[in-house]
This record gives C-alpha cells, sequence and structure tokens, in this order.
C-alpha cells in the first residue's frame, strides 16, 4: 500500500463507501425510521457503521483481488476504513439526536420513554467502541511500521527517514482521531446545550407562575426522565392551582351562606364569627326569623372539616330554613331536619351536632334543642357564675327515627351573658400539642370580658375570646374550625 499513489488509494476507499452507500436511504427509512422515536439514534449508528465496515471489506477485496497487494496492507486499510465509520456513525447518530430535539420542542411531546437508557452505558458503549478502533489501527499502524524499519539495511540517513515517515504516520492518525473525537464532544454538547435551554425555559416560566409550558420530552436517558417528571410535577401544579382556586370559590360561597347581619331584637345585643382551619369548613350558624318574632340562634358542627363537610353543612343549612319556613315549633323543626338528613347521608358516615336556641324577647321566654352539641355556657356577672343550658339528643343524622325535646329556661336571662360554640375552640392545642385550651380558659376569658365593671358588648367579648385563641396558638396551626355566637341580655 505504501506505493499507491494517494489518489488511487482515496478513489478506493470512495469506492468502497460508495457501494453501500447506494442502500443506506431505503435502509434507513426500513430500519430506522420504523422504529420508536427513542430508538432510532441507536438504529442509526448500527446502520452506518455497518454500512462503512462493508465498505471496508469492499476496499480490502479490491486491494487483494485486483490489485494483487498483500493481505496485511488491505486489512491495514479495512481497519482505517473502520475507524472512519464509526465516527461518522457517531456523527450522524447525533445529528439523528439533534433532529428529533427539535421535533419534540416544536410539537412539545410529553409522553415519558417507555424503557430508559442510561447516559452511562451510552458513554461506555462510545468509549469502549472508540479505544477499540483506536487501538486497532495504531497497532496496525506501529505493526507495519516496525517491519518497515526492521526491513531497512541500508544507511543511517535511510533509517532515520524510515523512523521519521512511520512517527508522522502515527501523529497525522492520532492528530485525525482526536479532532474527530472533539468534534463529536462539540456536536453532543450542542445537543445537550438545547435540551437544558429548553429544561431551563420552563423552569423559569413555572418559577413565575406560568404553568402553560412543559418540558419536551425527546431522550430516553435522564434528561427524558427529569424531563417527563418536571412535567408530571408542573400538571400537579396545575391541577392544585384549579382546585386551589374552586376552593376560593366555594370559600366564597360558602360565606354566603353565613349570615350576612345581624337580627336586631329589644333587650339583646349578638356577635357570632366562623374560622374555617381550611378555605371551606363544617362549622355553621345561622340566625333564623320565626313565627311571633321570635328568633333561632343555630350552632352546627358536620364530623370533618373540608369540601365533603361543607358540603353537607349547606345541604343540612338548606334543609333547616325549610323547615323553620313550614314549621313553628322548635322540637318538630329539629327532628325533620334529622329525618332529612339521615336519608340523605346514610352512607357517608358524616354526622351533624347541633344546637337550637330560640330565643323570645317579647315573652321574655328562652328554649332550646341540644342535638349532640355541646352545651351553651351563661354567665352571670352579678353572681359570677356559670350555668349551661343542657339537654339530651344523638347527633343528627345518626338515628332516622330519633325524637327531639325542646327544654326551656325557667326565667329570662336578664343582664346576663350566654356564649355559644363548637369544639374547635377548647379543643385546641398549644403548639407543642401538651396543653388544650379548654373550657376554664374560655370562662376565664368571658369573666374578665362581660364582668359589670369592663362594660363590654358582645361583640368585644367576642372579639376577646378569638384574641385569647390566638394568642393560646401562638402561630400554630388551627386543627378544626372555630365557631362563636355571644349574646348579651341587657
Amino acid at each position: 500500500m505504501d506505493a499507491l499513489p494517494p489518489v488511487e488509494l482515496g478513489a478506493i476507499i470512495l469506492g468502497g463507501f460508495s457501494l453501500p452507500l447506494l442502500f443506506r436511504s431505503p435502509l434507513e427509512k426500513a430500519l430506522v425510521e420504523s422504529r420508536d422515536i427513542f430508538d432510532q439514534p441507536r438504529w442509526q449508528f448500527v446502520l452506518d457503521f455497518s454500512l462503512g465496515f462493508l465498505g471496508g471489506a469492499f476496499a480490502l477485496s479490491f486491494e487483494a483481488i485486483v490489485l494483487d497487494f498483500p493481505l496485511f496492507s488491505g486489512v491495514k486499510l479495512w481497519i482505517g476504513m473502520a475507524a472512519l465509520a464509526f465516527f461518522l456513525a457517531m456523527d450522524s447518530t447525533l445529528s439523528r439526536q439533534r433532529r428529533i430535539i427539535d421535533r419534540a420542542c416544536t410539537k412539545n411531546w410529553r409522553i415519558p420513554p417507555e424503557r430508559i437508557r442510561p447516559m452511562a452505558r451510552k458513554f461506555a458503549v462510545a468509549g469502549l467502541g472508540s479505544a477499540v478502533v483506536v487501538s486497532a489501527l495504531l497497532t496496525v499502524i506501529l505493526t507495519n511500521g516496525v517491519d518497515w524499519l526492521a526491513g531497512q539495511t541500508g544507511s543511517p540517513a535511510a533509517l532515520a527517514e524510515a523512523k521519521r515517515a512511520v512517527t508522522l504516520e502515527v501523529v497525522y492518525v492520532t492528530v485525525i482521531l482526536l479532532v474527530a473525537v472533539a468534534l463529536l464532544v462539540m456536536r453532543y454538547s450542542e445537543n445537550l446545550r438545547r435540551l437544558l435551554g429548553e429544561q431551563t425555559t420552563v423552569l423559569e416560566a413555572v418559577s413565575r407562575g406560568d404553568l402553560s409550558k412543559f418540558i419536551p420530552v425527546a431522550t430516553a436517558d435522564e434528561f427524558g426522565v427529569i424531563a417527563a417528571r418536571t412535567n408530571a410535577m408542573i400538571e400537579g401544579l396545575r391541577h392544585r392551582t384549579e382546585l386551589m382556586k374552586a376552593l376560593d370559590q366555594a370559600q366564597a360561597v360558602q360565606q354566603s351562606l353565613l349570615p350576612g347581619k345581624i337580627p336586631l331584637r329589644p333587650g339583646m345585643e349578638m356577635a357570632a364569627t366562623a374560622i374555617y382551619s381550611g378555605q371551606t369548613g363544617g362549622d355553621y350558624y345561622d340566625f333564623l326569623e320565626l313565627a311571633g318574632d321570635n328568633l333561632a340562634v343555630v350552632v352546627a358542627d358536620v364530623s370533618g372539616h373540608g369540601v365533603d363537610s361543607a358540603l353537607l353543612m349547606a345541604s343540612a343549612r338548606g334543609f333547616l330554613r325549610q323547615a323553620a319556613l313550614c314549621l313553628s315549633d322548635t322540637s318538630r323543626i329539629v327532628t325533620t331536619l334529622n329525618r332529612h338528613l339521615s336519608r340523605d347521608v346514610a352512607s357517608s358516615s358524616h354526622f351533624i351536632t347541633m344546637f337550637m336556641l330560640v330565643l323570645d324577647p317579647v315573652n321574655k321566654r328562652l328554649e332550646w334543642v341540644r342535638a349532640g352539641h355541646d352545651p351553651a355556657m351563661i354567665y352571670d356577672p352579678a353572681t359570677d357564675e356559670f350555668s349551661e343550658l343542657m339537654g339530651r339528643g344523638l347527633p343528627l343524622a345518626v338515628d332516622q327515627e330519633s325524637s327531639y325535646m325542646a327544654r326551656r329556661l325557667g326565667e329570662w336571662p336578664q343582664g346576663k351573658v350566654l356564649v355559644l360554640g363548637t369544639d374547635g375552640l377548647w379543643e385546641s392545642f398549644s403548639p407543642d400539642g401538651s396543653v388544650m385550651y379548654g373550657k376554664d380558659r374560655l370562662r376565664e376569658v368571658i369573666r374578665r370580658s362581660a364582668a359589670q365593671d369592663a362594660g363590654k358588648s358582645a361583640q368585644e367579648i367576642l372579639d376577646a375570646i378569638t384574641e385569647d385563641w390566638r394568642e393560646f396558638l401562638d402561630g400554630g396551626a388551627q386543627e378544626d374550625d372555630v365557631t362563636l355566637v355571644v349574646i348579651r341580655f341587657e
């Protein structure tokens, strides 16, 4: 091969590659483009390297048969063409990968790959393949060079010239290989830059609250996994955002179901509030106008808290108001409400505790029905004593056949303060979970606020209770809904 002119050698190499390349286009369509999109780069490499390897075999055959060159010379050419085919195949693989990345970015692919091919395995294959072809090529060159040098028995000048020629050949091949590796690294870096650029753009948009974009899934390696996981996160954030918007609307609806204004009655003043642990809750209070200028004060607590409890609360409110319009007897109102709720929520395992207080300021009468709810507190500032409005009755929606009896107070609670609430207040715990707020602390706040020398209104008493409760929580999480109604009798 040493005596072969460079032009003729180039023609042999070109001819060896040309014959397999004639079939490259149809083979590419059949073997590469028909594959799964994530498998195409791998099959692109297999096709191009195989064609280049076959081209080297054609060149070897031509040298050995037509030109009658030694077999070793043809093997040297074959290995050189195989090395060239390896790097060209790597380049076409990266080009195929780049086209896939561009398509993925354009069409915003989000479907994750079925199989994951780690990047470490790709690097191992590329590194091992490069090492094999480079080692084989240098081994053939050095072996041929050593044989040539051994055959040089002439003058020292001729021997030195032979050494220089072999050295230049090794250096030339090494430089070519290094340049080929550098070009492949640059091509691969460009693909990585495109992938990272897309991911960075989407993540910056997410940080600004824009959840309309997704990271294109363009590879079956770790980048594809990260993209798929990030897209799942974005989808989850979108779902959460939509859910939060829906909860905001539900909160607005639930707040609209609470009384906008507290009715006025002679001889008393009233204040009420509902503080939910979430955006919606199961606590409920209401003021219902009854026949004869009577006023019903209702406080209810649905088991649990959240959207399901809020829906049950809204249903209970509708039934209660309907019953209050049609019936005048307190017992019948609560009994009818229980019958309706028992039918509707029998399979939900929810129940409702309720305290319904009916005020008749004209006739100075007060009666109530207690359906599993904590009794109302009455504080008398004149005697500094507390009493409770007791009574028996199962929570609502437990037993459809349960009946509820009303009880009456013996005398009008003139000058006293009545506090009605839900257990989310006194069953609150301190931030470390060691102390419960309790009813004793509640009574002490009522005592300080409602004392004769304090002269505070119902709203001021309510504010004092909620302020003391928040101080007790000390920034800790509110675990349950809190509802509170305060009535001060003049």
